[in-house]
């Protein structure tokens, strides 16, 4: 893992567990390039069923403008089946899309990114949010898939038991993952959505969600947030049918 320290976004949070996932990953196949005993640039894929991300596409600062984030994003992308992944997502930077741009990437939606200022209300919880159980899991499954069209049964699995979820007339209306990523949040209903937002800052002073969902971006912006900046989702291959208005916090840049 030497050689990572260089690499560090200021404004990202750590990298270094998140390669060390990559390598250890069954479903990852990280890369690097290496010029004069340095690591010039990294980046992995993260693969489900049917669609694949790329994940953690950076380049030290001493080797940008060469070439080099397009090299490795191209190379992941010829690293996939593409018979089996028929769609490849990433989420950008301001820095990196016209980088992705050139790869044959578009930009699907934006995300908004809010950070909380001083004095957060102390937002009393809905009793519907209860802890996962097991009788919980397709449901909660069939959730995901239809807020993100994709199967993420693997990644999920990996977070479901720490899970909270919003039931209402015995049905999971909404799904709370405070250990995936920055703490994914996806809901079929708003109150579902906000009240799981309200669970998550608690501990999170941030937020990160697609701007297609409307409840969500009119909640912070009423509230003592401020917003921050935005990110691009991208996608190459096959669109797939999304209801992104449904996620009321995304897992992170590299998993959408």
């Amino acid at each position: 893992m030497s050689g990572l320290t260089e690499l560090q976004p200021p404004d990202w949070s750590d990298i270094t567990p998140h390669i060390k996932y990559y390598i250890d990953s069954p479903y990852c196949d990280p890369i690097k390039i290496v010029s004069e005993n340095k690591i010039a640039g990294i980046g992995s894929t993260l693969k489900h069923t049917d669609s694949a991300w790329l994940a953690h596409i950076i380049v030290h600062p001493e080797y940008r403008n060469r070439g080099i984030g397009k090299m490795i994003t191209d190379a992941l992308v010829k690293s996939l089946d593409r018979r089996k992944y028929k769609t490849i997502y990433l989420i950008a930077t301001e820095l990196g899309y016209p980088v992705y741009l050139k790869s044959g990437f578009e930009i699907e939606t934006e995300y908004a990114d809010f950070d909380a200022g001083s004095g957060l209300p102390d937002y009393k919880l809905s009793s519907s949010i209860i802890p996962f159980n097991e009788n919980h899991r397709s449901e909660v499954l069939k959730l995901d898939k239809f807020v993100t069209g994709e199967n993420r049964l693997n990644r999920l699995d990996e977070h479901i038991q720490n899970s909270s979820v919003y039931v209402s007339n015995g049905k999971v209306c909404g799904a709370y993952f405070p250990k995936f990523g920055e703490g994914l949040i996806i809901a079929y209903e708003e109150e579902a959505g906000i009240e799981l937002m309200k669970l998550r800052l608690q501990k999170m002073k941030n937020a990160f969600f697609p701007a297609d969902n409307k409840a969500a971006f009119e909640f912070y912006s009423r509230g003592n947030f401020k917003l921050d900046k935005y990110s691009k989702r991208m996608r190459l291959g096959k669109k797939k049918k999304l209801h992104l208005e449904n996620m009321y916090n995304r897992v992170s840049g590299q998993i959408g």
